[in-house]
C-alpha cells in the first residue's frame, strides 16, 4: 500500500479497481449512447451488453462512494462541508458550464433558471453524491442501516423515473456503502471468494433480466441487493487478484481519477459524434472510447497542476472561504 503526504489514510487498491472497471464500463455505455442520442443506430448486441452491465455500473460507483462516508464524517463539519464544496460542488458547477457550452441546449431553460442546474444531463451523479453528502451528517447518531430503509422506502413510493425517484434509488446504495464500511467483519465476508461464488449465478442472472427488461429494472429498489452482489463479487475478485500480486494498473489509475475521466468523457464524446454524424457505429463507438480515454488520461496525468486542477478542485482560498462562515455557524 501507498501513501502520501495529503493522505491520512493507505489507499485500497481492490476498491480504486473495482472503480476503475465502473468507470470503464461507463465510458463503453455513452461511446454508443452519445451517438445514439444524436440520432445515430446502433447494433442491437451493443445494447445487450451495456444493458448488462447496467445494474452494476452506477450502482457500483455509488456503493464505493458510500463507503467512505464513515472516515469524511469524522472530521469536523466546517471542515467536512468546505471539502465537499470544493471537491464535489465545484467541478459540479465548472462541468455544467463546459457541458452548456459543448452541447447542452435546453430549448426554453436559460442558464438563470434553477432547473439548467438540477441534476444536469450526464453530471447527475455529482449532484446526488453532493445531496447525500449534504444531509449525512443528520444520520451519523442514527444506526447506519437508517438512511438506507428511508432511501428504500421513497425509491419505492415515488413516482418511477423521476429524478427524485432515482435519487432516493441511489442514496440507497450510497448508504449501504457506509453501513458495510461500518460493519468490516460483515463486509469481509461479504466480500470473501467463498461468498463470491454464491453470488455469481444471481448476478448473472439479473445481467440477464436487466437485457430483456432494461427500462422496468434501471431503478428497481427491489433490484439494489443484486447490483450490490456484483459489486462485492468484483471486490472479492480483486481482493484476491490483490494479494496475489496483480497489479491491474489500467484499471487502478482509472479508478483513482475517476472523477477525471466522468466529468470529461460526455463533452469529448457529444462533440465528436456531432462532428463524424455519418461514420459506421462500430467505429463511432470505438472512437468516442479511445479519446475519451485518451482525454481522461491527459486531464489525468496533468490533475495536480494549475490550471488544470481547478477544472476538478476548488482553488484553496475559496475553499477557505468556505469554511470560515459554516465555522462561525458551527460554534
Amino acid at each position: 500500500m501507498t501513501q502520501t503526504a495529503h493522505q491520512t489514510h493507505p489507499r485500497i487498491h481492490w476498491m480504486d479497481s473495482v472503480r476503475g472497471t465502473a468507470i470503464l464500463l461507463l465510458l463503453l455505455w455513452h461511446a454508443s449512447a452519445v451517438p445514439e442520442m444524436l440520432g445515430q443506430e446502433m447494433p442491437g448486441f451493443i445494447r445487450q451488453v451495456n444493458a448488462f452491465f447496467m445494474p452494476y455500473r452506477m450502482p457500483t460507483l455509488m456503493l464505493l462512494s458510500g463507503m467512505l462516508l464513515t472516515r469524511s464524517l469524522q472530521k469536523p463539519l466546517p471542515q467536512y462541508y468546505a471539502g465537499k464544496f470544493g471537491m464535489i460542488l465545484w467541478p459540479y458547477v465548472i462541468w455544467v458550464i463546459i457541458a452548456k457550452l459543448a452541447f447542452l441546449e435546453v430549448v426554453g431553460m436559460p442558464w438563470w433558471h434553477w432547473r439548467a442546474w438540477y441534476a444536469t444531463s450526464y453530471l447527475w451523479f455529482l449532484f446526488f453524491i453532493g445531496v447525500y453528502y449534504l444531509v449525512a451528517p443528520v444520520f451519523r447518531r442514527l444506526p447506519p442501516w437508517v438512511p438506507v430503509a428511508l432511501a428504500a422506502f421513497a425509491g419505492l413510493l415515488l413516482p418511477y423515473g423521476t429524478i427524485e425517484q432515482r435519487m432516493a434509488y441511489f442514496a440507497v446504495f450510497f448508504f449501504a456503502g457506509s453501513w458495510l464500511a461500518s460493519h468490516g467483519a460483515v463486509f469481509a465476508r461479504l466480500a470473501s471468494p467463498r461468498a463470491a461464488l454464491v453470488f455469481v449465478a444471481p448476478v448473472f442472472a439479473f445481467g440477464v433480466a436487466a437485457t430483456l427488461w432494461t427500462d422496468e429494472l434501471q431503478y428497481a429498489v427491489w433490484g439494489a441487493p443484486a447490483s450490490i452482489a456484483g459489486c462485492l463479487l468484483l471486490a472479492a475478485l480483486y481482493s484476491l487478484m490483490d494479494r496475489r500480486g496483480s497489479r491491474m494498473r489500467v484499471l487502478r489509475f482509472a479508478g483513482m481519477s475517476s472523477i477525471v475521466f466522468y466529468v470529461s468523457h460526455f463533452p469529448a464524446m457529444a462533440l465528436l459524434s456531432e462532428s463524424l454524424a455519418g461514420v459506421h457505429p462500430l467505429a463511432m463507438l470505438a472512437i468516442n472510447f479511445g479519446v475519451a480515454l485518451g482525454v481522461g488520461s491527459l486531464l489525468a496525468l496533468t490533475k495536480k497542476r494549475r490550471p488544470v486542477r481547478w477544472l476538478f478542485e476548488a482553488p484553496a482560498p475559496l475553499t477557505a472561504a468556505v469554511r470560515w462562515p459554516i465555522s462561525r455557524l458551527t460554534r
